[in-house]
């Protein structure tokens, strides 16, 4: 499924609420934006590159840049936002679909003040930052919860957490959590503990100054020697050199 990348960059453009009349029709042009539109009553339609798309109370749907779109049927009184932006698309869905449902009593702020903003003496971030609320609200809505994902929570709140200890806790086999490990992240429980175990020790060694064995077993390691190795394994530097370094320049966090 086609997803708009929220991991990069979105240039926001400009957005306006649009009201349409009875029997009116959308306008035919070739679009060189992406353009996200949020109905909120009646029903929007319009073709893209000859496809027949209807945009319902509720629904959003975000046109694609570069194509031509036709207002060949006429729509049914449709009132909603569009916002023109540049962003780009990534052909998986890890991250904002194409279409969608949204519910417009929670939007209904959001929308009224990116219209504001746009129509008013808003700087460019005040609006971009508008924007970005609505994407990821709309992203937030569509995140389906799995397996993975609620081990992964469960997993940084419990940063003891063993293969073992996951199992009893979901009631699931051993093997059955590698599996599907493998599938949602690429890697297996334990690499994935470790790794999480590794992130937590990083934000200690930046913002604290404890020492580094008392930050091996705040972060769950309970072996210092493997401490040391998943650490080094994973950043490619001892952590007294990983906390010099990210001291002396921050951007050189992983």
């Amino acid at each position: 499924m086609l997803c708009i990348n929220l991991n990069k960059q979105i240039t926001y453009k400009t957005a306006s609420f649009r009201y349409f009349e009875k029997n009116e029709c959308h306008c035919s042009r070739f679009c060189v934006d992406n353009v996200l539109l949020l109905v909120f009553d009646g029903i929007l339609r319009f073709s893209e590159n000859g496809e027949q798309i209807e945009v319902k109370k509720g629904e959003y749907f975000i046109q694609q840049k570069n194509c031509y779109q036709g207002g060949e049927i006429p729509s049914d009184s449709p009132k909603y936002l569009y916002v023109h932006f540049d962003g780009e698309w990534i052909d998986n869905d890890t991250s904002l679909a194409k279409y969608g449902k949204f519910d417009t009593e929670e939007l209904s702020s959001a929308m009224a003040e990116i219209d504001f903003a746009s129509h008013n003496d808003y700087s460019y971030n005040a609006q971009l930052y508008l924007f970005l609320k609505i994407l990821l609200s709309l992203k937030e809505k569509h995140q389906k919860p799995t397996l993975a994902k609620d081990i992964s929570n469960y997993v940084k709140s419990n940063l003891n957490s063993t293969l073992d200890d996951i199992s009893k806790r979901f009631n699931y086999s051993k093997n059955y959590i590698i599996r599907i490990f493998n599938k949602e992240f690429g890697v297996s429980p334990i690499k994935y503990i470790n790794d999480v175990k590794i992130k937590r020790a990083t934000y200690l060694l930046e913002t604290t100054s404890q020492s580094i064995k008392e930050i091996a077993e705040i972060s769950g390691f309970n072996d210092y020697p493997y401490f040391y190795k998943c650490f080094y394994n994973k950043t490619g530097v001892s952590p007294k050199t990983w906390r010099k370094t990210i001291r002396e320049n921050p951007l050189n966090r992983f």
